[in-house]
């Protein structure tokens, strides 16, 4: 079985359907996604996730190295 490729950037965008936020514990309303995608651009997973829970993901995000695009609409 292959090793699981390591993200190299995260896209967030606008979440334009009703979910909740996947963090553990949270019950807010998703307002974003966070795609995290390999050095290709290929998706390796999606995430949902209320503006906080965004905020902390985009920070660890560029602590760990990876390029960030935050493509959400003013």
């Amino acid at each position: 079985m292959a090793a699981q490729e390591q993200p190299a950037m995260v896209v967030i965008l606008t979440c334009g359907y009703r979910a909740k936020c996947v963090a553990g514990g949270c019950g807010n309303v998703a307002r974003a996604i966070l795609r995290y995608a390999d050095a290709g651009g290929r998706p390796l997973r999606q995430e949902e996730s209320c503006i906080a829970h965004t905020t902390g993901a985009r920070n660890a995000a560029v602590a760990d190295g990876l390029k960030v695009h935050d493509d959400r609409k003013s």
